[in-house]
């Protein structure tokens, strides 16, 4: 009876130890038939505890037997290639190391069986020649918790095999380690620690040699080309937009890692990786330092050999080789020369810096028909046409010989994006640039949809601002008018209404293109040049001599703040300490522009919209009147869009005002509000229209 009970530990059935419940259910244990005598119920009871064990052996064996590439019964041995057909198919480095790690488990409890059997042999523990059941239940004690949760474990995993897959099972594994249980949380951490292992390789591939070797696509960071052949990889993705095929999947970062390490191990992989697909063979700074990379190595193997992982070191780890690989990239690739031309660029075109082009865009807008304008059929504005338009708008104009203004495009999209895309034709038209190496490394695609943003509200408005003075133009030349006006009740009263109507507009109008242009973008601009030049200027001094190659072009070590946020009483042009600084003070500058417009705030820009609607109802009324037919009736409509205009300036005025005094949408009180209120209230014109 003791072989038998020894047989059923490994997982083996026999005529004492059956599976039960019988076929055709599915068997959860191991039982003794119930005619089976010469047994006390507590005998009994332990015998079927042991044997328990053995059919959680044998389930969990086979389960790591599938994982290996071979069948149930350990027989005929299959290859990889084979398996990879089948519904048992080999799922990735992170399974593969847990089975490693449990089949150690297994190992020991396999060990436990054969020293048991030693003992029974040897009767060296026999009372009178017999061993006691209670010395086998002894001997396995321990494996009354694990081996039941090892079970469960493989049994998640079976059952949510998407869920728990790649770094996702680390999640899972995690979960299994917070138990109150010494011996099972020991073990677990062990399981753990081998997921971990992967988890580092991967990292250490990624952020040394910006390689991501992930044939199962199992890690938190995609290549969008790893199903691409060779040559659809060079359609989709040119050397520009080389570092455009890693993404960062959220869905597979484990829930101990933060999203900003994350993204941070995101950029530095892709940023060695696009330098070194990028630059030239013979430019020796393709490459990233051996000595620092080598550094970096030895820091990301000292953490994989922790029995326990640790969160705050793994960040600093990273944020190191941030900083490490930020400076290099600043050095050798991305100069403050190169950035402040970009800057300047975008300036020019997306912010409408470049005057004789900005009218010379908007009057290529206004050729266009009114029919089409107005129609509802997408179809009958042309994306070519467009980009026709565009360069027709360049024709005399700086923007014709700047080579930077041929990467510049419009684009009709679906859906609007922000609430000023259709203003101009009718139809969501976006303005894009085609980043190109190594800008791309500075500029994202989140900034350059942000540059679209503000393009958009900024043509929309200087449109307006346009066709005011067209209003003008034509309401002073318009003799036949002025001769109605004079003979038409009231007088001179009701002649001056359209001029006053149109300077009220005008003069909203001008206030807010002043404080845009001046107070937000200039103001901002120039104070994020100073920082880069600044920054430029500093790393210039400790650029190696071109006469001799030196083994790093950095220092290897940590800056004493990793957080510019912290360094807030310090003089800003020092806060921009290498090119990872500089890519966040761009953001903070885009912030700031799509604030300074209002942009950020739902209700202020729909208000605005909504004026420059009328606004432009105001013009057309007014372009289309020749004073001669219907002279009161369009008289009353000139008063209607006044009033309306009104209503949205003043609702305007007193929500900035609000704003101005609680922060509102604005996250704050925003201090550029004080100048464009200054501005609108001039000689109290809103306080008087508010009395």
């Amino acid at each position: 009876m003791l072989h038998e009970m020894l047989l059923a530990l490994s997982g083996l059935s026999g005529d004492l130890f059956v599976p039960y419940p019988p076929e055709p259910e599915i068997a959860t244990t191991f039982k003794i038939p119930p005619d089976f005598p010469f047994l006390h119920e507590a005998e009994k009871s332990s015998l079927e505890r042991l044997s328990a064990l053995g059919f959680y052996y044998r389930k969990i064996a086979n389960f790591l037997d599938k994982q290996r590439g071979r069948n149930e019964n350990n027989n005929n041995s299959e290859s990889i290639e084979a398996q990879k057909g089948s519904n048992n198919t080999l799922r990735g480095s992170f399974l593969h190391a847990l089975c490693n790690a449990i089949n150690e488990v297994l190992a020991d409890f396999h060990k436990s069986i054969i020293e048991s059997e030693i003992r029974i042999l040897s009767k060296e523990d026999n009372m009178g020649g017999v061993v006691p059941i209670s010395q086998l239940v002894s001997a396995f004690n321990e494996y009354y918790i694990i081996l039941p949760h090892l079970n469960q474990l493989i049994n998640d995993i079976e059952q949510n095999s998407v869920k728990y897959f790649g770094c996702r099972i680390i999640n899972l594994v995690i979960d299994k380690c917070n138990t109150g249980v010494p011996e099972l949380r020991e073990i677990m951490l062990k399981l753990l620690h081998a997921c971990h292992e992967v988890m580092y390789k991967h990292i250490a591939s990624w952020l040394v040699y910006g390689q991501l070797v992930d044939p199962f696509g199992e890690f938190f960071i995609k290549d969008k080309t790893l199903k691409l052949n060779p040559t659809q990889i060079q359609e989709q993705f040119s050397r520009s937009k080389w570092h455009r095929r890693f993404i960062l999947d959220e869905s597979f970062i484990p829930n101990h890692i933060p999203n900003d390490v994350a993204k941070s191990i995101l950029f530095v992989g892709k940023a060695i990786a696009t330098v070194r697909n990028s630059a030239k063979p013979y430019d020796k700074h393709s490459k990233f330092p051996d000595q620092i990379a080598s550094l970096h190595l030895q820091y990301l193997l000292e953490l994989s050999s922790r029995p326990v992982f640790n969160q705050i070191e793994l960040e600093n780890i990273v944020n190191i080789i941030r900083d490490n690989v930020a400076q290099w990239l600043w050095q050798v690739v991305l100069t403050g020369d190169k950035v402040v031309e970009c800057l300047e660029t975008f300036k020019n075109y997306f912010l409408l810096g470049q005057g004789d082009f900005t009218t010379s865009l908007v009057e290529q807008f206004e050729k266009l028909p009114t029919s089409r304008l107005s129609s509802t059929r997408a179809p009958l504005i042309k994306e070519q046409e467009m980009n026709s338009l565009l360069v027709r708008a360049s024709v005399g104009t700086l923007a014709e010989k700047d080579l930077a203004f041929e990467k510049f495009r419009f684009k009709i999209s679906e859906k609007a994006t922000s609430m000023f895309d259709d203003i101009l034709v009718g139809v969501p038209l976006r303005f894009e640039y085609d980043i190109g190496w190594p800008l791309d490394l500075f500029v994202t695609s989140e900034d350059l949809s942000k540059y679209g943003d503000i393009f958009s509200f900024l043509i929309s408005l200087r449109r307006t601002q346009y066709k005011l003075q067209k209003v003008w133009t034509h309401l002073a030349t318009n003799v036949k008018m002025e001769r109605n006006y004079k003979f038409s009740k009231g007088g001179n009263n009701i002649m001056l209404m359209p001029w006053n109507v149109r300077a009220s507009m005008m003069f909203f109008v001008d206030c807010l293109w002043a404080h845009v242009q001046m107070d937000i973008i200039e103001s901002n601009f120039q104070n994020l040049v100073r920082r880069i030049t600044v920054s430029s200027a500093h790393h210039q001094k400790q650029r190696p001599s071109s006469t001799t190659e030196p083994s790093s072009p950095i220092s290897p070590t940590r800056p004493k703040s990793m957080n510019p946020k912290k360094d807030t009483h310090s003089n800003e042009s020092e806060r921009l300490r290498d090119f990872e600084d500089i890519r966040l003070g761009h953001t903070s500058y885009l912030d700031e522009l799509l604030r300074g417009c209002l942009l950020e705030s739902r209700v202020c820009t729909e208000t605005i919209r909504m004026a420059l609607k009328i606004i432009d109802k105001f013009c057309v009324l007014l372009e289309r009147w020749d004073g001669q037919r219907d002279f009161m009736e369009r008289l009353e409509q000139i008063a209607k869009h006044n009033t309306e205009f009104r209503e949205q300036v003043m609702f305007l005025f007193r929500t900035l005002s609000g704003v101005n005094k609680t922060g509102g949408d604005f996250g704050g009180p925003p201090r550029h509000l004080d100048q464009l209120l200054l501005r609108l209230d001039y000689s109290k014109w809103f306080s008087v229209w508010s009395s």
